[in-house]
């Protein structure tokens, strides 16, 4: 066991424990039509979503004209099952995997990669790593799209003692959990992507949050 293995199992336990209070974040002010950025990004074809949570953005993906096939992959069973329940609501379908996104790898590749709120919580230790198994789950000609929390948001999350990378989040049972949280900054993190091979575009859109759509530099060389 490496010594973030800890950090990462009590992360794990806490979106589990989150999981029937998660989308209270969605009906405040500034997440509220943020799902709908999907409609303007470059997802399609055979769609990864990493990371789905409760199925907000999930829904979006399966909806028509957004995927030819979804599959959706999150560690929490109790994320999966509301996710599950949401699409079935909707009358809309998706393959659910549960797996250690840490540890999971592709068993095929996708046109299109994709995951919001999930690559602040990759620690640094492991970005590397990450995105070279994105590089395995992705076809020829797709991309690794993604939304996530921009760096000026840092203000609002409360430090873990000693924990540059970590915050505190305390559940409604009074529970707090440390988790990581990174705060990318759009330009650098467009340049820390470059020095792994990809390049990518990323913007700041709605009120604190960052979109961006990476690719390859070169597949031939991953290949």
């Amino acid at each position: 066991m490496d010594d973030l293995q800890p950090l990462l199992d009590g992360q794990l336990r806490y979106y589990r424990a989150r999981a029937p209070e998660y989308d209270e974040v969605y009906a405040e002010r500034s997440f509220r039509s943020l799902t709908g950025l999907v409609d303007d990004l470059p997802v399609g074809g055979d769609v990864l979503e990493l990371a789905c949570g409760t199925g907000q953005w999930t829904v979006r993906l399966a909806r028509a004209g957004r995927s030819r096939s979804l599959t959706a992959v999150d560690g929490a069973p109790e994320m999966l099952g509301i996710a599950r329940g949401r699409l079935e609501a909707e009358g809309l379908t998706a393959t659910f995997e549960e797996a250690d996104l840490f540890t999971w790898r592709p068993s095929r590749r996708y046109d299109t990669v994709f995951f919001a709120f999930w690559l602040s919580h990759v620690p640094p230790a492991r970005f590397a790593a990450f995105w070279a198994m994105l590089a395995d789950a992705v076809a020829g000609g797709g991309r690794v799209v993604f939304v996530d929390t921009d760096a000026g948001e840092r203000a609002s999350e409360r430090a873990a003692p000693g924990g540059r990378d970590t915050v505190l989040r305390r559940l409604r049972d009074g529970s707090e959990h440390e988790v990581v949280k990174l705060f990318h900054d759009a330009a650098g993190l467009a340049a820390e992507l470059a020095k792994l091979g990809w390049t990518a575009q990323v913007d700041p859109t709605g009120e604190g949050f960052i979109k961006g759509v990476a690719t390859l530099t070169d597949r031939s060389a991953r290949d």
